[in-house]
């Protein structure tokens, strides 16, 4: 018995040693070269491009392995000498045992120094285009389809692991654009892959473009792949300090490839990231910049992308709508809502003025071509607009943009308890930029309205105007010192503060300051109306009726924009026919009233000398306290 289990013993470890020199013995057996000229000459033929492999290796233990080192993939014709695609190292380890079931169980799948460069030329082809598309199976015989049939099944991919891509650089210019952009350095880990089961990736790179420092990415999330397509759970993205939620979804159709999910990004600090993108932005106000977050639905295929449902919000600002963008041609429509805003607090410091500086250089650079040729179309809500002062509420505009110039009709807001309407338009590729305003206004709180421009709150009521101007600029004093064009105005109802000229028709003795403290209380009128044109933010008032209880004044005079003053004179007639005029003056906040004494005896006076002497005699009289 011992004896014969010695022999079975021996004649297993005989056939076990055979079989390992056969298996050490296989690769020399194998001529790798054909091998490598058979894999090329296939991978060429399905891709319609030239393949090329360096070198070829095989190992049998512990796995099956295979490795090729120094592969590339030609261009596509028209794209230059470099390859689309370029391997440093590509090792795959299969499992032996499944194979004689024709069933492939890849163990692991290592990348290494993968280049791809993608570019698009001046017509918008891309080159890799023809390898998406794919190419369409030539028509089978009957006898071909016949012998396709007696031929034992295909292998079948079951399972692959694992996958890691190291030091991966993929590379995309558009020569349409000028753009180079890369994303150097990156590794990608997947976990086991299966069809319809989800697998672990992360991934890390670094996006660099010109102009910029390199912006690091990290990636996480849950990968399902199946026959119609991958989705991303649990997705998380990381740029520099931004961290994004969320999930996506690639589906591949009739129509092409479509993608879809959402975005969470909770609150973040804007101004490192723009340091990080090497975005140089220092806005007017320092306390702006400081949070950010957004909530963006995506809907992708190659003619539209859509933002909806999008929640942004930028410091207390919030924005809610859609933004959508169609490929061709390219085009935006934009329907968003804004609780709140002051836009302009967001606009770039202005730079210190060079001494020498041209007068140009103080206006704020034009956008980009590119920018300024984009249309648009854009519906936007505004709960709370602040601009240079001014606060509306209640905004809706309708904006279209093309070719360097924008319009905004119709415009509507309700401004300081009345309503305006109209519309504006803007010319944005010169500098200094044109504009052009066309306005109603109704009901308008004057006071409010004056107050907000810094110009003059002596003045109250309902104001009902319409304004037509043109101006260029983008800041304030640009504006005022550009504004030409034409108004006219009325309030049914009102008050001038500072002066009482009902006081001043009534009782002469205003004049001299016995009743001084009656005089400043303020003239209450009941109607007026007054027309103005503008020259270079010089408002010159050619008509003014004022209606008072005791006589209709009538004056002219101009209002200086830049520096907030006004030359005015009113010419209020007494009783006996006598006129006084009265000369208001002064800046802003410190308007005098004054009688002009140069006015009351010059020649164009309407006052003849008997009259001025009766009415100089009866305010004596009345001051030395005569009957």
């Amino acid at each position: 018995m011992k004896k014969r289990t010695r022999v079975l013993v021996i004649t297993a470890g005989l056939f076990l040693a055979l079989i390992a020199i056969g298996i050490a013995s296989l690769p020399a057996l194998v001529t790798l070269d054909d091998v490598k000229g058979q894999v090329t000459e296939t991978l060429s033929r399905a891709t319609g491009r030239t393949v090329t492999i360096h070198g070829l290796g095989v190992s049998l233990f512990p796995w099956l392995g295979i490795r090729l080192d120094g592969a590339a993939l030609g261009n596509a014709p028209g794209f230059g000498r470099t390859p689309l695609a370029r391997i440093a190292h590509v090792r795959i380890e299969v499992r032996v045992l499944p194979l004689l079931r024709r069933h492939i169980v890849l163990r692991r799948v290592v990348l290494t120094g993968l280049r791809l460069n993608l570019e698009e030329n001046g017509a918008g082809v891309t080159n890799w285009a023809a390898l998406t598309q794919g190419a369409s199976p030539a028509p089978k015989t009957p006898a071909a389809a016949r012998a396709e049939a007696r031929e034992a099944p295909a292998f079948t991919l079951l399972r692959v692991a694992g996958l890691t891509v190291r030091h991966a650089d993929i590379r995309y210019r558009n020569a349409r654009t000028g753009s180079r952009d890369t994303l150097a350095d990156l590794g990608l880990r997947l976990g086991a892959i299966a069809p319809g089961r989800p697998v672990a990736v992360e991934a890390h790179a670094r996006i660099e473009t010109a102009g910029h420092l390199p912006l690091p990415l990290r990636l996480a999330a849950r990968a399902t792949y199946s026959a119609s397509g991958l989705t991303l759970s649990a997705l998380r993205l990381q740029a520099a300090d931004l961290v994004a939620h969320g999930h996506l979804a690639v589906l591949r159709t009739a129509a092409g490839i479509r993608a879809s999910g959402d975005l969470a990004v909770p609150a973040f600090a804007p101004r490192p990231l723009l340091a990080v993108l090497g975005i140089h932005y220092a806005p007017r106000d320092t306390h702006v910049l400081r949070q950010a977050s957004a909530d963006i639905g995506f809907h992708w295929d190659p003619a539209v992308l859509r933002l909806a449902p999008l929640r942004l919000t930028l410091d207390h600002t919030t924005m809610t709508g859609t933004i959508t963008r169609t490929a061709r041609p390219l085009f935006y429509t934009l329907h968003l809502s804004v609780d709140h805003l002051r836009p302009l607090t967001y606009l770039p410091a202005p730079a210190p003025a060079a001494p020498h500086a041209a007068p140009a250089a103080a206006h704020a650079a034009a956008l980009s071509p590119a920018a300024l040729n984009t249309p648009l179309v854009a519906d936007i809500a505004c709960g709370r607009l602040r601009v240079h002062g001014l606060v509306a509420t209640q905004v809706s505009a309708h904006i279209r943009a093309r070719a360097g110039h924008a319009l905004v009709r119709p415009l509507r807001m309700t401004l300081y308890q009345g309503r305006l309407v109209g519309s504006a338009a803007a010319t944005l590729g010169t500098a200094p930029r044109a504009w052009r305003v066309h306005a109603r206004l109704h009901g308008v709180q004057v006071s409010a309205l004056l107050r907000a421009l810094h110009l003059f709150p002596e003045f109250s009521g309902a104001l009902d105007a319409g304004l037509h101007l043109r101006g260029s600029g983008t800041t304030l004093a640009a504006a005022e010192s550009s504004a030409t064009g034409r108004l006219a105005a009325s309030m049914a109802h009102g008050t001038m503060r500072g002066v009482d000229l009902d006081l001043i028709a009534k009782d002469p003795r205003a004049l001299v300051g016995a009743h001084n403290a009656k005089l400043t209380q303020g003239t209450a009128f009941s109607r007026l109306h007054a027309s103005a044109t503008v020259a270079h933010g010089v408002v010159s008032m050619n008509t003014v009726v004022l209606h008072i209880a005791r006589a209709v004044i009538h004056g002219h005079g101009r209002v200086t924009l830049a520096t907030k003053s006004i030359d005015y004179l009113l010419a209020v007639a007494l009783p006996s026919g006598f006129v006084i005029p009265v000369r208001i003056q002064g800046p802003a906040g410190h308007i005098r009233f004054s009688v002009s004494l140069n006015r009351l005896f010059s020649d164009s006076s309407p006052n003849s000398v008997g009259t001025t002497l009766r009415a100089l005699g009866g305010v004596l009289q009345h001051a030395l306290g005569g009957h």
